[in-house]
């Protein structure tokens, strides 16, 4: 009898005693959570402001009136005057903001003006890389954020802004913008993260990173669970993790990005020493009743919802990852075989308006298993990011072409979706982005044509 009553009393000062460490490490969290709040309302000012700039003076540039009847005139003046004009006032915007890369693009000429004046002309036949501005244009947007590397300027990081200008009609009369050199962004990110402990990335709409001091993160790892969490532009989403830290987001309206701060770990020793005597309560009134009545369970890892491609497999369809190709070939790789004949690459047409009323994931991976099918054990198949695939065949892109349509049909047939796929033969005296980017031309010309098919380029 003395046992029993010893044995609750026992239990209720356990009892007693976590409720009232319970209740400092609630009013602690709060106050921990008013303070995070803060924290992150001065970063989004801040990073907002530095973005933001550019985008405002990109905005005043479309709108120029004299730049608006240069780029009207153009062939109807000599072209060094015109080069010179250019030169001229992009001299003058980079001389007054600081920013070093502001550019004009015709489009009567293509003629891509700097600076230093007439840099090339955009051509995506004959350049790949030139693809982004046709892509641009046919987004009907005005404005767009694209983190790529500037060929320009020795293929530096860089978040470029580009704004589309219009005349009094509506028709396009080029793009012009400014843009960030990434290392310059980093420097303000890193001094933030370093004053105040946390973790801040900028990622687009599918969580795919865009801006992180770790360079081998950008456009190379994804942040999906902050997307998840339904983050808007009037308030940061606040998730706090069980064993401290938190996740924050919030929809930066001006730049279609969001920005991301998250803590892994308690960085407030008076919390620490709380959630410490909280354990160590917790850990007795479990041994108490491990002892008694049950047996011990496991304890479960926490998550970490920055999803880097430290691994060369994909984790949802267990394919290569970009990751792969970055530690077979490196960063600027070329092909270092003649096995392959053929670069693919395909994505799903219109994917995100399907994901709106179907599961992506789910869609995924069965394509993923038709599209095996056209992949032998010496080829390759890799997840380039989300809904973009690309294959390393050593078919001629004849053969190739057959099989992909009717990889086509067999994804229509089966899974009432279509792809668009572009071929061509490897040029193995150039790299394998290059490649890769002469195939996303091919893939761009099927879309333009409505989606659901195969072109190739030999």
């Amino acid at each position: 009898m003395k046992r029993k009553i010893l044995s609750a009393v026992t239990i209720l000062l356990l009892a007693l005693l976590l409720s009232h460490y319970a209740c400092l490490l609630t009013d602690s969290r709060k106050q921990e959570a008013s303070k995070n709040k803060l924290i992150a309302a001065h970063i989004y000012d801040s990073i907002n402001s530095t973005v933001a700039k550019p985008i405002a003076i990109s905005q005043d540039m479309a709108c120029n009136t004299l730049l608006k009847k240069a780029l009207k005139e153009e062939t109807l003046e000599d072209a060094s005057q015109t080069e010179q004009l250019m030169k001229d006032y992009l001299s003058s915007i980079q001389k007054k903001f600081g920013y070093t890369v502001a550019f004009v693009i015709s489009e009567k000429t293509h003629r891509y003006y700097s600076p230093s004046g007439i840099e090339k002309i955009v051509n995506p036949q004959e350049q790949p890389y030139d693809i982004w501005y046709q892509q641009f244009l046919d987004s009907g947007k005005q404005i767009n954020l694209d983190t790529d590397r500037d060929q320009v300027n020795n293929f530096r990081w860089t978040v470029f802004i580009d704004t589309r200008i219009t005349d009094e009609n509506g028709r396009t009369l080029g793009v012009v913008g400014l843009g960030l050199f990434m290392d310059d962004l980093q420097k303000i990110v890193q001094t933030a993260q370093d004053t105040y402990g946390v973790k801040i990335n900028l990622i687009d709409a599918d969580g795919l990173v865009q801006v992180d001091t770790d360079t081998s993160n950008i456009e190379n790892a994804y942040i999906s669970d902050a997307i998840a969490d339904r983050p808007n532009s009037e308030n940061f989403t606040y998730i706090q993790r069980k064993m401290g830290g938190f996740r924050m987001a919030r929809y930066l309206p001006d730049l279609k990005w969001y920005l991301v701060i998250h803590s892994f770990a308690i960085k407030n020793r008076q919390i620490g020493i709380k959630i410490s005597f909280a354990i160590s309560f917790i850990l007795l009134a479990m041994l108490f009743v491990i002892n008694v009545l049950t047996k011990p369970k496991k304890n479960l890892g926490t998550h970490n919802d920055l999803v880097k491609l430290t691994t060369s497999e994909d984790p949802l369809t267990g394919l290569p990852n970009r990751n792969y190709l970055r530690e077979s070939y490196g960063e600027q790789g070329v092909f270092n075989t003649v096995r392959y004949k053929t670069l693919a690459m395909f994505d799903i047409d219109h994917f995100k308006t399907i994901t709106e009323t179907r599961n992506g994931d789910d869609i995924l991976k069965e394509i993923v298993k038709l599209s095996k099918k056209l992949v032998n054990e010496q080829e390759f198949m890799f997840r380039w990011s989300g809904d973009e695939f690309v294959f390393f065949l050593e078919s001629d892109v004849q053969t190739c072409e057959e099989n992909f349509k009717n990889l086509c049909a067999s994804i229509k047939e089966k899974l009432d979706v279509t792809i668009s796929v572009g071929l061509v033969e490897i040029d193995l005296a150039t790299s394998i982005k290059t490649n890769y980017h002469r195939a996303v031309q091919q893939c761009y010309i099927v879309k333009e044509h409505g989606g659901n098919g195969v072109c190739r380029k030999e």
